[in-house]
């Protein structure tokens, strides 16, 4: 019979399950804080157009967090394709990461009520954090040699770099911030990019590595 913490260090249903549910919540919870703007009776259409057009912070704030929430689901998704057992240590960095997803809603709330330098360098460094723990948690985890048997430095190497740009564009876009907010914003676009070139990399180096395996199990 397996030992109990080796049993526990195998368990990993119960640890994607509370990721999934907490990342969950915190998309939810984003759309709980684009309000209904309050209008009295008999407002035109064109003054409740404008109103509603005024809330675009609001609509910008919520788009880039869910799509960024949902950046890091599936590298988080990624990181537990490869981990095959976990220890004390990915429990805690996984929750460690859980913490700042969960506060995504609220850094999103201070970016809508206040689109300015601030806001901006706030929502950034809220997403900035997320995504370290995350690259945090998959450093460790190779590190430690939990994830899957195999894997070339070449593609834990680019997973790193996946994992990293993230906060590297994010920390980038509060120091434009400080010069042009406007700017600082547009940075954030540098992800879709980065982010397709890399997961280019990615499938070409695992593809380049099943296809070594194969033919020194032929030789």
């Amino acid at each position: 019979m397996a030992l109990p913490f080796r049993r526990e260090s195998e368990e990993t249903d119960r640890l994607l399950a509370l990721s999934d549910g907490v990342i969950a919540i915190a998309i939810t919870l984003l759309v709980l804080e684009i309000s209904v703007p309050e209008l009295p009776p008999g407002t035109t259409s064109e003054a409740l157009q404008a109103v509603v057009f005024d809330q675009w912070n609001q609509f910008v704030g919520y788009t880039l967090s869910f799509l960024v929430i949902g950046l890091y689901w599936t590298l988080h998704r990624r990181v537990f394709v490869y981990i095959e057992e976990h220890n004390r240590g990915v429990l805690w960095l996984n929750l460690l990461f859980l913490l700042f997803v969960a506060f995504v809603p609220y850094g999103t709330s201070v970016f809508s009520t206040y689109p300015n330098a601030f806001g901006i360098a706030f929502i950034a460094a809220v997403l900035a954090l997320t995504g370290l723990s995350l690259a945090l948690l998959w450093l460790y985890a190779s590190r430690k040699r939990l994830i899957e048997e195999g894997l070339t430095s070449r593609v834990v190497t680019i997973q790193a770099t996946r994992y990293l740009v993230s906060p590297v564009v994010f920390l980038l876009s509060i120091v434009v911030a400080t010069v042009d907010p406007g700017w600082a914003v547009l940075t954030w676009l540098l992800l879709v990019p980065i982010n397709a070139a890399l997961n280019s990399r990615l499938v070409e180096s695992i593809e380049v590595a099943a296809e070594e395996a194969d033919s020194s199990e032929t030789d």
